[in-house]
């Protein structure tokens, strides 16, 4: 079972994130949070294969909740914008999606994809 956790400060995107992972029967979403804050202290705690996170938040963004973090699972960011920031590759991210691009079959793949980057 793929484990994951999601931040972003928009509830109803969590939401949507949340119907699509009720399909999935090989993942599992065990944390959502609008702060990142919290959801940062709970990834040091359940260790998740995934990280779905925002890229612009209150508090945090998505680059400086990674930089608090020594051990850092896999990194899907998605984001509103349409490119991907260049700071993404200074801090390693292994995938960027646009939300506009986001439905329940592309994020099943671009999870697959990401964790067979270790096999």
């Amino acid at each position: 079972m793929i484990t994951c956790i999601a931040i972003d400060d928009d509830p109803l995107f969590l939401q949507s994130l949340k119907a699509y992972f009720w399909e999935y029967e090989d993942m599992d979403l065990i944390g959502t949070y609008q702060n990142p804050v919290d959801g940062i202290m709970k990834v040091v705690k359940d260790k998740p294969d995934v990280l779905l996170l925002d890229l612009e938040m209150p508090y945090l963004d998505g680059f400086e909740a990674l930089d608090t973090l020594d051990r850092k699972p896999k990194i899907i960011m998605i984001s509103a914008h349409s490119n991907q920031p260049e700071k993404s590759q200074q801090i390693k991210i292994d995938k960027y999606i646009r939300k506009i691009q986001l439905n329940k079959e592309f994020l099943r793949k671009a999870i697959n994809e990401t964790i067979k980057t270790d096999f």
